[in-house]
């Protein structure tokens, strides 16, 4: 979907399998404060056969990525989790719909106000049953990086932080030590261990076997598949995933009554997220000493002398011994049914149940510790289940007289998620042997949660057609949401939608003959959001945290508060379709504007209230405008060869419109009106002072300092809106050629846009310390006189601190982030008619797919999409593979 869809932002936390992926479409309609834990912010609602995903697109793993105080923690690394879409099989997918304006997404209501996306499974046909077997096989591998300081560099680099700070190595071993690896280690040493630990290929494999048939009155599908994506990391770490997919369709003789069923389960499991601590590993010295020694033992001493760096004293190589492992279920079924009372009049109803199981385990073995730290084995254990199910009756009445066609449908929806999660930890375990049962901890904890979810709605809808020129679409509906108090609990939305098919108008005809197809349409609707947390309303209590008078007591969680109601999203909506030259060209052409007030958010509260925040109503009115392009070609199409090609392009604009009180609340330096609401606020780099080495920064009053203005200091602040992250524009260009029985796919996908670069993550920590560094930082300052990148390095927390922590907070760790990028290229040959006579097959196709080939971009740093530096980009992927049909 990515690049492929206007309106639709996907990006990727990580290249590492099973990642979590983030999709927004049209724009953030949101304040960021909203964000809560069961409900992500401004996702969109995510449909499988017309059942509600159980998890929608929250992450599946309660363990944080990171979890010591080691490594990737100290450098401000913003892993995503695991997706909950890695336990569908997309070979059981027939289609993939975007839904986005209000007319389209008002069935849907609240729940589909930030849009919809319909999954739809692959269905049986009538005809001979058919065996589909598709295998294929691949590699994926991590592309080019940033190149990192050799060993002369970086030895050249220590000593010279410790020279700018009057400093020289030594070898005492405590706190008051300076730099002993520079004496210690072998100077002549040079691993690059980001191809250490980074540089593998990861193999892939799928597999998927699928029955269908059926006659008239029944039709199914019946398949099964298997995926194993290795990861690049040392070791054996892989995401996998086994599944089986049903669906029956069944109509009566005389074609009254229609069932359909479809259901699926799949088991996925993956080892390695407790492995992505390693992905700052190699910003070890190059000439560090090795990990492993001959029988593969972990190293904590080198020459007599413990092994202390910037990961707290632990061995990298560590985290890939410290299991972790997260298995998941996933159960979804789909009963939808359809009686037709009487000519025209239809009873039909839907009944949906999905159940989403995830069991996670991690443990660190005392092995795995420095023997230096007096180790303690632990280990966690957690289970996290959601459930779903969804019934929704419909009536609807259909009719037509002359040229008048209409119909009327009304309907109901009733919802209910649970969601209960459990934590368990183990410590003191007594051997290594042990950490995989909670049971053989001497010391145990253990919390859990549980929350319910209903959703209740009522709607109608009236669609009225005339001589299939004029469409018209009313739509009304009243939802009710758990997550408010009783007196806020409904409320009433509704949508009216228009098009007019003018092609087909006699004096267009005759006026632009050329023209195939003419269409204007345009709608408006409003839909509420009850995007926050459960039980927000409600005054909740729980065990404190510490004891009081040798007992523990209670202490309240939020503040009660039922004054809180639905946030609303006006959508204004016109667009163009045009057809040409009997439909080989095809344009159409969107406008929008989104304008969502009455804002919901977890206001935040002076820690004298006792509270960091209450879930409340702002009076903030965000505005989302933007215009949709997309174009789709048939330049040449005749027996042998054909071309077909597809463009689209999204300009969308985010602006915080009104918030009455700004300058007076909470978000004061945090949202600005007349800015997009996720406009970044900061000092403005000046570059390096050439006598100092220092970074400048530019005052108010338009001279440099070294010491800007905090946003404390009022009308001395020196900080200003430096920049805005949101996408200026995006899209993709699909090419397609076929010659004979060999076809070429070919798909870009780009992206102009403004975001955060390696520098950000470099001066989250003082670059100095016993870290490598990218090879840029040989432009650092030196001497006087220097005209520099970066200013020169230090080891003291002293004015380089202070400057650098500006600098963190400044426009020079911004930069550029757009990119073009070579998303996909397929190439297929389908065996020619006669030799599948021979073969007694029906189909046979032989292809070859790559992904991530190429990516053109001025992005400094790694990777403009992920925009991480200690991380995975997307990894690039070649696949072999066979499809064949029986």
């Amino acid at each position: 979907m990515q690049g492929r869809v206007p309106g639709l932002v996907v990006t990727s936390s990580s290249g590492l399998p099973g990642a979590s992926v983030n999709l927004q479409i049209r724009g953030q309609n949101t304040l960021r404060s909203n964000a809560g834990i069961l409900a992500p912010r401004d996702q969109p609602l995510f449909i499988i056969d017309g059942v509600p995903y159980a998890t929608q697109n929250g992450n599946t793993n309660q363990f944080s990525s990171v979890q010591s105080p080691g490594l990737a923690g100290s450098y401000n690394n913003a892993y995503g989790g695991v997706s909950p879409f890695n336990s569908i099989n997309p070979q059981d997918i027939e289609s993939i719909e975007v839904l986005r304006d209000a007319d389209a997404t008002a069935i849907y209501g609240s729940r589909g106000g930030n849009g919809v996306i319909l999954i739809t499974t692959k269905k049986g046909k009538a005809g001979v049953t058919k065996i589909d077997l598709n295998l294929n096989s691949g590699l994926s591998f991590t592309g080019k990086t940033m190149p990192m300081m050799s060993t002369p560099e970086y030895l050249a680099m220590r000593r010279e932080a410790l020279a700018n700070d009057g400093l020289a190595p030594n070898l005492i071993i405590n706190d008051e030590a300076y730099a002993p690896d520079l004496l210690l280690f072998d100077q002549q040493k040079d691993t690059n261990w980001k191809k250490y630990f980074t540089g593998r290929n990861a193999a892939t494999t799928n597999a998927n076997l699928s029955l269908s048939g059926g006659n008239a009155q029944t039709t199914f599908h019946l398949s099964g598949g298997y995926t194993r994506e290795g990861y690049i990391f040392p070791g054996d770490f892989s995401a996998r995933r086994g599944s089986v997919a049903l669906s029956l369709h069944h109509a009566s003789s005389d074609n009254r009554l229609s069932v359909d069923l479809s259901t699926s389960y799949s088991a996925s499991s993956n080892n390695s997220s407790g492995a992505r601590e390693l992905l700052g590993a190699f910003a070890l010295d190059p000439n560090y000493p090795d990990l492993l020694d001959a029988n593969g033992k972990l190293v904590w001493s080198y020459q007599g002398r413990q092994l202390r760096n910037f990961t707290a004293g632990n061995n990298v190589m560590a985290y890939l011994q410290q299991p972790y492992r997260v298995q998941n279920n996933l159960l979804t079924s789909s009963l939808q049914a359809g009686y037709k009372l009487t000519s025209g009049l239809t009873l039909r109803s839907g009944f949906g149940y999905t159940t989403f199981s995830g069991d996670e385990y991690t443990g660190t073995p005392k092995s795995t510790l420095s023997p230096y730290n007096n180790p303690q084995a632990t280990a966690r254990f957690g289970t996290n289940d959601y459930r779903t199910w969804i019934i929704e009756p419909q009536l609807e009445y259909r009719g037509n007289a002359g040229k008048h066609s209409y119909s009327a449908l009304l309907g109901g929806t009733f919802q209910q998620n649970n969601n209960a999660r459990t934590d368990a930890s183990g410590s003191g375990y007594l051997s290594d042997e042990l950490i995989g049962s909670l049971a053989g901890a001497p010391t145990r904890t253990i919390t859990d949660s549980y929350s319910l979810y209903r959703y209740q709605a009522i709607f109608g809808r009236l669609t009225y057609r005339y001589d299939d020129k004029y469409l018209l679409n009313v739509n009304v509906r009243r939802d009710g949401s758990s997550r408010f108090g009783p007196d806020k609990r409904f409320g009433n939305f509704g949508s009216i939608g228009a098009g007019w098919i003018f092609a087909e108008e006699e004096f267009v005809k005759t006026a632009l003959p050329f023209l195939s197809y003419g269409k204007l349409r345009g709608s408006y609707g409003i839909t509420g959001s009850d995007a926050i947390d459960n039980y927000q309303f409600l005054s909740r209590w729980a065990p404190a945290t510490y004891a009081y008078d040798g007992a523990l007591g209670y202490q309240p969680r939020n503040l009660f508060n039922n004054r809180f109601g639905w946030a609303s999203t006006k959508k204004l909506e016109a667009g163009l379709e045009l057809g040409f030259l009997k439909d080989r060209l095809l344009l159409n052409t969107t406008w929008y504007r989104h304008r969502t007030g009455n804002q919901l958010v977890f206001y935040t509260l002076p820690s004298q209230s006792g509270f960091t925040s209450v879930t409340e109503n702002l009076d903030a009115l965000v505005q989302n405008t933007g215009w949709e392009f997309s174009l789709q070609a048939t330049p040449v199409k005749s027996a042998d060869f054909s071309w077909s090609a597809a463009l689209n392009l999204s300009l969308p604009k985010n602006k915080l419109l009104a918030f009455p009180d700004l300058a007076t609340s909470s978000y004061a330096l945090q949202y600005f009106i007349g800015q997009p609401v996720n406009a970044v606020r900061g000092y403005r780099s000046a570059g390096v002072n050439p006598e100092t080495g220092l970074f400048e920064f530019y005052t108010t009053a338009g001279g440099r300092t070294t010491s800007p203005a905090s946003p404390s200091g009022g009308s001395l602040n020196d900080q200003a809106i430096i920049g805005n992250p949101d996408p200026k524009w995006f899209g993709g260009l699909q090419n397609s050629f076929r010659f004979r029985s060999l076809q070429l796919d070919v798909f870009w996908e780009f992206r102009k846009q403004w975001g955060v670069t390696y520098l950000q993550q470099i001066y989250s920590q003082l670059p100095g310390f016993e870290q490598n560094l990218p090879a840029t930082f040989n432009q650092r300052w030196q001497k006087p006189g220097d005209q520099a990148a970066f200013q020169r390095l230090a080891v003291q927390y002293a004015d380089a601190y202070d400057t650098g922590s500006y600098f963190y907070q400044s426009d020079g760790v911004y930069g550029d982030a757009s990119y073009l990028r070579l998303k996909n290229v397929a190439l297929s040959w389908q065996l020619p008619s006669r030799v599948l006579t021979r073969l007694h097959v029906q189909n046979l196709r032989i292809y070859a797919t790559a992904q991530n080939l190429l990516t053109i971009t001025n992005y400094a740093g790694n990777d403009p999409e992920t925009q991480n530096f200690y991380g995975v980009p997307p990894l690039k992927t070649v696949v072999l593979g066979l499809q064949l049909t029986l």
